[in-house]
């Protein structure tokens, strides 16, 4: 069987989107949600969505965005604007992101059911 250079990527591209992620919360319940999740200061579990980054910022809090996020060298954290996409600190503690970064919020995040 020949596989096509198109049809694998294809595979991979949604095969990335398809991650999600379960987590056990204050209760001792798992919980889960489409994307990467993460308990706050309290325990309480929030997920991004599907192909998004959950992360817990240096107030404790749950914070959410589209891509990957990672904390600068100022504890801000950046994600990236794309759905799956990747997040890295460079050199100078300056967060670089594929599609450009904005930084991570609440707004994108989901309590985990």
């Amino acid at each position: 069987m020949k596989i096509h250079a198109p049809m694998l990527i294809l595979a991979f591209i949604f095969s990335n989107y398809a991650y999600a992620d379960c987590f056990k919360n204050q209760s001792g319940n798992v919980v889960c949600g489409k994307g990467h999740c993460e308990s706050d200061q309290l325990g309480k579990v929030y997920c991004a969505d599907a192909g998004g980054d959950a992360v817990r910022n240096s107030k404790g809090k749950v914070v959410c965005g589209k891509g990957n996020c990672e904390t600068d060298g100022l504890q801000k954290v950046w994600c990236s604007k794309e759905v799956g996409g990747g997040a890295a600190v460079n050199s100078n503690g300056k967060v670089v992101c594929l599609g450009g970064c904005e930084e991570a919020s609440t707004d994108y995040c989901r309590e985990a059911q």
